[in-house]
């Protein structure tokens, strides 16, 4: 048994030497058929309102791109990562890693190459971002055909332009091969913060390094569990789990009025 404080008392009592760290698609926003309807429920807004100013360090990062991301969450005082921390919004400018701009004309040609292998395919989506390319398959009428169909394709364009493969749940994303991903953005927060309590929150095979990160530098890592469509690799790593966006949501809230009131006192 862990004889830490949980999560939620460690984060409520260190406050503004706090650092809770967030994915959107599956934690903050509910798993939807169709990735451009994603969106954050009023009350979990409301609870990373009241978080971002409780807390020292308030940050989401997806593999969304950081645009997506500006849009979806709209809550002053939360730190933006998209494309797993190869982009940043600050101040309403965006940033991507330089590491990453060399890469931009295979993102293009794998783009090219997907679209035109896969458009018109019924429930097969490519979804295009500023420096990746990933293609869905959740709303396909056969989930296993449409998975064999683009496991292979994203793996002849992966060999042909360099980019890497990375799976997800009902998908795989093609992004630079480049030392970023989620969990060299939670330890670059952790370097720069220095916070004294930390929390990480993931729900997908991307999150894994975060939540390895996160537990390296001391702090918990979250997991949110949606059942037959989590990895049961994430239940290995995790300190917490929380069943669903709902579950997790209420979580939210719960440390929200836990901070509020640490703070208030």
């Amino acid at each position: 048994m862990d004889p830490r404080p949980s999560a939620l008392e460690a984060l409520a009592a260190a406050q503004a030497a706090a650092a809770l760290v967030l994915d959107f698609d599956g934690v903050l926003a509910p798993i939807v058929d169709d990735p451009d309807a994603s969106a954050m429920p009023a009350q979990t807004r409301l609870s990373l309102s009241s978080l971002a100013r409780s807390l020292g360090l308030v940050a989401v990062i997806s593999g969304r791109p950081a645009g997506f991301l500006a849009d979806r969450v709209g809550v002053p005082g939360i730190r933006l990562l998209g494309s797993y921390g190869m982009e940043q919004v600050s101040d309403g400018e965006e940033w991507l890693d330089p590491a990453a701009r060399p890469w931009l004309g295979a993102v293009a040609a794998a783009i090219g190459s997907l679209s035109g292998q896969l458009d018109g395919i019924p429930g097969i989506r490519v979804e295009v971002k500023p420096a990746s390319v990933a293609v869905h398959w959740r709303q396909a009428p056969d989930r296993a055909a449409a998975a064999d169909l683009v496991r292979a394709a994203t793996r002849r364009v992966a060999a042909a332009t360099g980019l890497r493969l990375t799976p997800g749940k009902l998908v795989e994303e093609l992004r630079p091969p480049v030392d970023t991903d989620k969990g060299s953005a939670v330890a670059a927060l952790v370097a720069a913060e220095r916070p004294a309590a930390v929390a990480y929150a993931g729900d997908d095979l991307g999150d894994i390094p975060a939540l390895r990160a996160v537990r390296g530098a001391g702090g918990y890592a979250l997991v949110v569990d949606h059942g037959a469509e989590t990895d049961p690799r994430l239940i290995e790593v995790a300190d917490e789990v929380y069943q669903g966006t709902p579950g997790f949501a209420a979580w939210l809230a719960a440390l929200a009025a836990a901070a509020g009131a640490a703070q208030r006192s």
